[in-house]
């Protein structure tokens, strides 16, 4: 208990580190450029640990993803939606990079769509169980402001792979941590109405 207490305020002095560097960076480079330099690094890592079934983040690297996640929350969209398939680099970086340009928001949308709609699509189920295990880690390790986030993400993964009830919890869990977020209340809303992913429609029939 103590070194989960000790490795928490260690990561609570990272994160402001972070977060001062992360925005100083985004007024003096400007936001694209500071975004490669912070994020790319992080997003072929983890796009790298999702091809494989072993190794994983570093304590400063879970730290530096919750917040940056938190800031940036197209930076949580690309780690989301790389989760769910291999997708190119130029599409990732699109993603987090120009999150307000027609084409990030028309791939958004339709990741989203497929989700609640298309039953021919499947998601990798290795790559989400695998990315699922990676933010559980990035959650233990993200200091107080920074959980939901992570958080969020993993109920949204745990909800793609039909499992609703896991997939509930942790909404609950990060709506109690900030009851702002988005994509928890989503996550909570389609667990309680029982609405799963269309993709579970072909096993059903």
């Amino acid at each position: 208990m103590n070194d989960m207490v000790d490795t928490r305020m260690a990561g609570t002095g990272l994160a402001k580190r972070v977060r001062d560097g992360f925005l100083q960076d985004r007024r003096e480079l400007g936001p694209a450029q500071a975004d490669d330099k912070w994020f790319a690094p992080l997003m072929d890592r983890w796009n790298g640990l999702l091809s494989r079934d072993e190794g994983g983040f570093s304590h400063e690297e879970r730290v530096t993803l919750a917040v940056l996640m938190t800031e940036c929350l197209s930076m949580r969209d690309a780690l989301i939606l790389a989760s769910l398939r291999e997708m190119g680099g130029g599409e990732l970086h699109m993603l987090y990079a120009q999150p307000h340009s027609m084409e990030s928001a028309a791939v958004v949308m339709r990741e989203l769509s497929r989700a609640f709609k298309d039953a021919d699509y499947q998601p990798d189920t290795r790559r989400g169980e695998r990315a699922t295990a990676l933010l559980e880690s990035v959650t233990a390790d993200a200091p107080d402001g920074y959980e939901a986030q992570p958080m969020a993400s993993c109920a949204y993964l745990l909800w793609m792979a039909d499992r609703s009830t896991a997939a509930a919890v942790r909404a609950l869990k990060a709506l109690a941590l900030d009851d702002d977020c988005s994509l928890a209340s989503l996550v909570l809303a389609a667990s309680e109405h029982g609405i799963r992913p269309a993709w579970t429609e072909r096993r059903r029939h």
